[in-house]
């Protein structure tokens, strides 16, 4: 645990060998990458942290806030303790905060895997309209459905991401979980939408970069990753056939392999 005056960061070490820091994405703590982590850090020296509000990882967002700062020295405070060049491997909203950091503040990255990064905003300014307006559109009716209190409001984040009905098919501790989650998940939409990057501050980012998309997610999802990849300088797209956005627990094997394998092809390159 890291206990900057900010609040509390989640940090779990393991392993031995070149450094590799996972980040989870919405709704997920560090343990989400157990499967993923566990194997790799027989190998490496695996690192496991929580955004704000996730985990044991305090939420420090506060109102007026400028809350992707918040999120980036959250995972800044992660860095600064692993005191080593790292590979950093990070999912949806979590890679999207990597991402922001590797703009801002160029940390030592040796590689970045991000998997599904909610680069929404790149649909807009990749001309890609009508799948930008179904995404907002998807979003607001979330937020108003939760401010005017459903409190099944999720199921329109979880069966976007999924499909129609994923939400259903939880079990019911899942569903509460998620519902008990619904505010922080919607101050990361809003962490996001308020900070939204430009296609020349992708130019800029000069680390080697794995972007991992699942074969059966959103369209959405889908062209804005193609999106990042054709604009960041030294990216490379791979689909994982049969995965959606939930790929962690779907397809942890076939990352943890992808993962070994970007990080082993740049240490050799």
């Amino acid at each position: 645990m890291i206990t900057p005056p900010q609040g509390t960061v989640e940090y779990q070490e393991s392993g031995d060998g070149q450094t590799i820091v996972f980040v989870p994405g919405s709704f997920s703590a560090g343990s989400s990458w157990r499967n993923i982590s566990t194997p790799l850090s027989e190998r490496y020296r695996t690192i496991t942290t929580s955004l704000s509000g996730y985990g044991k990882t305090q939420e420090r967002r506060k109102p007026g806030g400028t809350h992707m700062e918040d999120e980036m020295d959250v995972l800044e405070a992660v860095l600064y303790r692993a005191d080593a060049p790292v590979h950093l491997v990070a999912h949806s909203f979590g890679a999207w905060v990597a991402l922001s950091m590797a703009i801002r503040r160029s940390p030592k990255l040796m590689s970045m895997t991000l998997l599904e990064p909610t680069a929404f905003n790149l649909l807009g300014l990749g001309g890609e309209s009508a799948l930008n307006r179904e995404v907002h559109a998807m979003t607001d009716r979330y937020m108003t459905d939760w401010e005017s209190g459903n409190q099944q409001a999720v199921r329109h984040v979880i069966d976007f991401y999924g499909e129609t009905g994923t939400f259903d098919a939880y079990p019911p501790a899942v569903q509460e979980k998620l519902i008990g989650q619904t505010p922080t998940n919607i101050l990361d939409w809003k962490t996001g939408y308020a900070d939204p990057m430009k296609l020349a501050d992708l130019a800029a980012v000069k680390v080697p970069t794995l972007v991992v998309c699942g074969g059966s997610s959103h369209r959405a999802m889908q062209r804005c990753n193609q999106l990042l990849v054709d604009r960041l300088p030294r990216a490379q797209i791979m689909t994982l056939e049969g995965a959606n956005h939930f790929m962690i627990g779907s397809h942890a094997s076939a990352l943890a392999h992808a993962i070994e394998q970007h990080t082993r092809a740049v240490t050799s390159g």
